[in-house]
């Protein structure tokens, strides 16, 4: 296995999935082509999924005179890549655009984000740099970076909020070398273990593929990086309704659902740990409030931490709304998964 070593700039590919993205596509792409990468070294790949808007068209036009990016129509079947007789796993839509974009990819290391994501211009350059270290003898296969939600609604700021703490929270399991979940919207993958899981289309359906992906890489022997830093930060838009906002959750929840019985009870247990508390308090009041005292005090610590970390102190006043949202949204959000119907990703069900 060859090891990225001081000074490389290796060629690396970075993979846009794109559905009915008319309206957000252009800030993604700007912020591409602004990386700090030279552009005989990137091929930026982008798939229009079925759009039924304008997201062709506008690629297209972006695109004109740039010969490191490449827009590839994705059909609704992923071409029979895997040879006769050989059985494929049922693909979601945006895994089946990230499978169909790999096979395209001419880079040593694969990058995905979103449509309606912004990267910033050191975003390459700073989620290569661990694939050259080693833990214990594993070369690392893949490396998360963390995301945030734009936007000047306090909701899109609770979000925001939300998201410092869930990625200071992996980024404190990745130290202690616990492997949870994938960003993929903020994600490198080095080729070769993406070749050797058998990318997208080797991994069972999933609605959460970057999950999936990700758990098979460490499952396979490579290891994983979190990282926190402003140069490794992404900004995503929000949901654009409640609505959208509680079917994003639960695709999301369903990857919760996925993880081993005792981190899914660790995830659970920060929207339980309210109530269940409020009924402990009738019978040991000190007991519950000493126990909610420690859990806003531990979760402000590592909120402030990870804001200071990211360099998004603005953010700070919000940190004590926090707890209120979260309680809410999370009690809503498990009823909204409980609630029958099926998980929902851009006009498509699964």
């Amino acid at each position: 296995m060859s090891e990225l070593l001081p000074g490389e700039l290796p060629n690396v590919t970075v993979l846009i999935a794109a559905r009915n993205e008319e309206l957000t596509i252009l800030d993604c792409l700007r912020s591409v082509e602004r990386l700090d990468y030279p552009t005989d070294r990137l091929q930026v790949l982008i798939g229009n999924d079925s759009s039924s808007d304008r997201t062709g068209t506008v690629v297209r036009d972006f695109i004109q005179g740039k010969p490191q990016f490449r827009l590839i129509d994705i059909t609704e079947q992923l071409p029979d890549l895997a040879g006769p007789g050989l059985a494929r796993p049922k693909l979601n839509g945006k895994a089946n655009v990230l499978a169909q974009l790999a096979h395209h990819a001419t880079g040593e290391y694969l990058f995905t984000t979103d449509a309606d994501a912004r990267v910033p211009p050191g975003w390459l350059r700073a989620m290569l740099a661990p694939f050259g270290q080693q833990t214990d003898g594993q070369t690392v296969g893949i490396v998360n970076g963390c995301t945030l939600v734009s936007g000047h609604s306090v909701g899109a700021k609770l979000q925001a909020v939300e998201s410092a703490l869930v990625f200071r929270l992996l980024a404190l399991a990745a130290q202690m070398g616990v492997a949870l979940t994938g960003a993929g919207n903020n994600m490198a993958i080095r080729k070769e273990a993406y070749t050797a899981v058998g990318g997208f289309e080797g991994q069972p359906f999933s609605v959460v593929e970057d999950y999936t992906l990700f758990q098979s890489i460490v499952r396979k022997g490579y290891g994983f990086r979190q990282l926190i830093s402003p140069e490794t930060l992404v900004w995503t838009l929000p949901p654009p309704s409640i609505g959208a906002y509680f079917r994003q959750r639960k695709r999301w929840m369903q990857g919760v659902f996925d993880l081993p019985l005792l981190l899914r009870l660790t995830t659970l247990g920060q929207y339980l740990l309210p109530p269940l508390l409020l009924v402990l308090a009738f019978w040991f009041p000190a007991l519950a409030l000493g126990l909610y005292t420690a859990k806003v005090l531990t979760q402000t610590l590592l909120l402030g931490d990870g804001l200071i970390r990211l360099r998004q102190t603005r953010y700070w006043h919000y940190v004590l709304l926090y707890e209120p949202y979260q309680t809410i949204a999370g009690l809503l959000l498990l009823l909204y998964y409980r609630w029958p119907g099926q998980v929902e990703w851009k006009d498509r069900r699964y």
